[in-house]
C-alpha cells in the first residue's frame, strides 16, 4: 500500500509542476471573462449562460487535459527507462497502474474543482442561481473526467503516442453517444448490425448518463438518489477498466 502511495504522490508533484496546468488555469479564467462579456449584451438571465458555456468549456478542458496528462505520463516514463527500473521494485505491475491512477485523479479533481470556483465567482457577480444542482453538475464532472483518466490508461499502453490518444478519444466520444448507437441498432434491418450495436452499447462507458451539465442552475437540485447512482456506476466503471488495464499491463513484454 505505501509503494501505491509514493506511486501517487510522486505523480501528483510531478503534474503540479507541469506548467501546462497553469496554463489550463489561466486559459479557463480568460474563457471566462470572454463569456462575462459576451453575456452582458445579450437578453435574458446573464449568469445561465456563463453556466451553460462555462460547464461546458470546463468537461471539455478537462477530457482533453484527462486524455494528455495520462497518456504522456506513462509513455514518458517508457521512453525514458524509469519505468523499467520503477517495476523492479514493486511486487505486481497491478500497483504502478493504481498509483499512477490515484495521482493522475486527485491533481485532475483539483483541476476542475478550481475551474468550477472560478466560474461560481463569475456566476455569483451576475445573479443568483441554484448553486446546489451547480455544485452536483460539477460533481458528475469529475467523475466524468476519473473514467476518462482510466480509459486512457487502458491505452496508452500502446507503442505509438498518437495512436493512445485517437483511440482514447473515440472511446470518449462514442461514450457520449451511446444511446444514438442503441438506437440506431434498434432500427438496424442486419442481425449484425443490431448485434454489434449491443455490444457497443453495453461495453461503451455511459458518459452521457453520467451528463447533468444541461440542468445546472436552473433546477434546485438532482435528485439525491440519482447522484447516487451516477455515483454507484461511476464506480463500479472505473474499478472494472482499471481491473482490465491492470490486467494488459501484467501481461505485456515490456523487454
Amino acid at each position: 500500500m505505501s509503494t501505491i502511495i509514493e506511486i501517487s504522490r510522486l505523480t501528483f508533484l510531478e503534474a503540479i509542476r507541469n506548467n501546462i496546468i497553469y496554463g489550463v488555469l489561466a486559459f479557463i479564467s480568460l474563457l471566462l471573462l470572454a463569456v462575462t462579456a459576451l453575456a452582458v449584451v445579450t437578453m435574458g438571465r446573464t449568469e445561465l449562460m456563463i453556466i451553460d458555456l462555462g460547464l461546458g468549456a470546463i468537461s471539455l478542458i478537462g477530457n482533453l487535459m484527462a486524455i494528455i496528462f495520462t497518456i504522456q505520463t506513462i509513455q514518458l516514463e517508457k521512453e525514458g527507462r524509469t519505468l523499467y527500473v520503477l517495476l523492479t521494485r514493486l511486487n505486481s505491475r497491478w500497483q504502478y497502474i493504481a498509483g499512477k491512477y490515484i495521482g493522475l485523479a486527485s491533481v485532475l479533481g483539483l483541476q476542475i474543482i478550481i475551474m468550477s470556483l472560478i466560474l461560481a465567482f463569475f456566476v455569483a457577480f451576475f445573479g443568483h442561481i441554484e448553486w446546489i444542482s451547480l455544485t452536483q453538475a460539477c460533481f458528475t464532472t469529475i467523475l466524468e473526467i476519473w473514467i476518462v483518466i482510466a480509459i486512457a490508461m487502458i491505452f496508452a499502453q500502446t507503442s505509438s503516442l498518437f495512436l493512445a490518444f485517437l483511440l482514447t478519444l473515440c472511446v470518449d466520444i462514442a461514450g457520449r453517444f451511446t444511446s444514438v448507437i442503441h438506437q440506431l441498432g434498434e432500427h438496424a434491418s442486419s442481425d449484425i448490425m443490431r448485434f454489434l450495436s449491443d455490444v457497443m452499447y453495453y461495453a461503451l462507458p455511459n458518459l452521457e448518463m453520467i451528463n447533468l451539465r444541461n440542468g445546472a442552475g436552473y433546477i434546485v437540485s438532482f435528485p439525491w438518489h440519482e447522484i447516487a447512482a451516477i455515483s454507484a456506476y461511476s464506480t463500479i466503471e472505473i474499478l472494472f477498466i482499471l481491473a482490465l488495464s491492470c490486467w494488459i499491463f501484467s501481461r505485456r513484454n515490456l523487454s
